[in-house]
C-alpha cells in the first residue's frame, strides 16, 4: 500500500514515506519534507498528495495558535495539530470544518504524554478519515472495510451459485 506514491525508478514522490498497520487499519504519511523540492515553485507533486488529503497533521512548535486558514485549499475537513508542550506533554488541538460530524473521543483539546502521541493521534487519524468519508459521501452512502468486504463476499457467492447452476443444467 502506498497511497498513490510514484513507486517507479524515477521516485518523484521521494525515497521514503511513513507507512503504519495493524491488523484492521493502515495509514501512510504524506510528509512534505520527505517529498522532493522541485525546480519551479510551484511544488505540483507535493500538492497533489498533501493538497488533496482530507485529514492533516501539522506539528508546530510556535507559541501561535493555528487556524484552518492557514492552509489553502479546499479539502481542509480536519486538522489534528501537534503541539509540544513542557517536557514530556503534547497537546493535540483538533480542527473540524463544520460539515463533517463530531466522532472520536477527541473533540477538541486534549494533552497526551510523550510515549502515547503517536498511538493517540493514529486513533485520531482513523475516526477523522471516517468521519470525512460521511461528510463527503453521506452517511447512507458510507461503507466500512468490513460492510464492504462482505458485498465482495456476497458478490462472490451469488456469481459462483450461477455458476453451479450451470454446470449442473449442461
Amino acid at each position: 500500500f502506498t497511497g498513490g506514491l510514484d513507486k517507479s525508478p524515477l521516485k518523484r514522490d521521494g525515497e521514503i514515506a511513513l507507512f503504519w498497520r495493524n491488523s484492521l487499519a493502515q495509514c501512510i504519511f504524506f510528509v512534505g519534507t520527505l517529498m522532493p523540492n522541485e525546480g519551479s515553485g510551484e511544488q505540483v507533486n507535493k500538492k497533489r498528495f498533501i493538497g488533496n488529503t482530507y485529514v492533516k497533521v501539522v506539528y508546530t512548535d510556535s507559541d501561535h495558535w493555528f487556524t484552518l486558514s492557514w492552509l489553502s485549499g479546499q479539502f481542509n475537513l480536519i486538522v489534528i495539530v501537534v503541539a509540544p508542550l513542557e517536557p514530556g506533554y503534547f497537546r493535540l488541538t483538533v480542527h473540524r470544518d463544520p460539515s463533517v460530524p463530531v466522532i472520536g473521543p477527541v473533540t477538541d483539546v486534549v494533552v497526551v504524554p510523550d510515549h502515547a502521541v503517536a498511538t493517540v493521534v493514529r486513533r485520531m487519524l482513523i475516526d477523522a478519515d471516517i468521519a470525512t468519508m460521511i461528510a463527503t459521501a453521506g452517511e447512507e452512502h458510507y461503507s466500512s472495510n468490513w460492510q464492504e468486504r462482505l458485498k465482495q463476499i456476497r458478490q462472490m457467492l451469488a456469481r459462483h451459485a450461477l455458476v453451479e447452476e450451470k454446470s449442473v443444467e449442461a
